[in-house]
């Protein structure tokens, strides 16, 4: 298949653009340009630059896209509303738009943080939204677009996982915290379902041979603290938590407003795919068996 991947330089869009490229033709854009390789062709822009956007998807053609391009900035689209509207909304609007009038599939990349957090169980697809922020918020509006489409898909997220030169995830950021044994203040009441992006990729790549439809979470099989996250982190990877602190997220004083309950049911999708999605715990394994190949492999994290 010919598969569009936006954003294809992040962490998601990284591990898709690698894995995919082994049995699709991929075509990758972003700012900048990542990973190359056999079966990837680059198209690098501004994808909120619609005369653009529209070039690139006239030219490539492609039987569905992977909509991953976003701000992960939370407090930066605070102050950037404008932008985080253009990117999550416009461009996907663009994009279904496209693909509708040319029988192609869509799937988006959502987010955990479109609830208010006020629920005490883990929140599942029939769950009212109450987004709390502008990032929410447009990619709420994203979301809705896609649902309107003959073949689109949303998938809430959570991810964790290896980033490329330059850029720092949450948990490469707590696992330098944890090597350096410096000071590392983790959240005890805000819970979320984090999933690799490797085994979000095998999930999308199941999806592309079994096409399903409409909104599906996709995230851990059950929910963790941030605090027992890191203290959980510490432990596979065999490093000392005595660095860890307990606080509270009423503590921060972000820009922007956060739920504190992000945790999500993925048994909707688990079911429908007949595929047992691993824990958070099992998560942290898996980074820590990709740390190790790397290592044997004197590949250097940037961390």
């Amino acid at each position: 298949m010919r598969v569009g991947i936006t954003g294809a330089n992040g962490m998601l869009g990284t591990a898709l653009v690698s894995h995919l490229s082994k049995r699709h033709d991929i075509f990758a854009t972003s700012r900048g340009k990542g990973m190359d390789g056999h079966n990837i062709e680059w198209d690098c822009f501004d994808l909120t630059n619609t005369v653009l956007l529209n070039q690139w998807l006239e030219g490539v053609r492609a039987d569905m896209i992977i909509h991953c391009a976003a701000i992960i900035n939370v407090d930066a689209c605070e102050d950037n509303v404008e932008m985080a509207r253009r990117l999550h909304v416009e461009t996907t609007r663009i994009i279904s738009n496209y693909l509708d009038a040319n029988n192609g599939r869509l799937i988006y990349i959502s987010t955990d943080s479109v609830f208010d957090g006020e629920k005490s169980t883990s929140y599942s697809e029939s769950d009212l939204v109450n987004p709390l922020n502008i990032y929410a918020k447009t990619k709420l509006m994203g979301e809705k677009l896609v649902q309107s489409m003959n073949n689109g898909l949303v998938l809430r997220t959570n991810i964790i996982g290896w980033t490329q030169k330059g850029n720092t995830s949450f948990a490469e950021w707590m696992l330098k915290s944890l090597i350096d044994n410096a000071p590392l203040n983790l959240f005890h009441d805000v819970y979320f379902s984090p999933l690799t992006v490797e085994e979000l990729s095998l999930i999308i790549e199941k999806i592309i041979h079994n096409p399903i439809f409409g909104l599906y979470h996709c995230a851990s099989s059950d929910s963790i603290s941030k605090y027992d996250f890191g203290k959980k982190m510490a432990e596979i990877f065999q490093l000392s938590d005595s660095n860890i602190s307990r606080i509270s997220v009423d503590e921060m004083n972000f820009k922007a407003k956060r739920p504190k309950n992000m945790a999500l049911n993925s048994d909707k999708l688990s079911d429908k795919l007949k595929y047992d999605i691993p824990s958070a715990v099992d998560s942290i394994v898996r980074m820590k068996n990709q740390y190790n190949i790397r290592l044997k492999k004197n590949i250097i994290f940037q961390l």
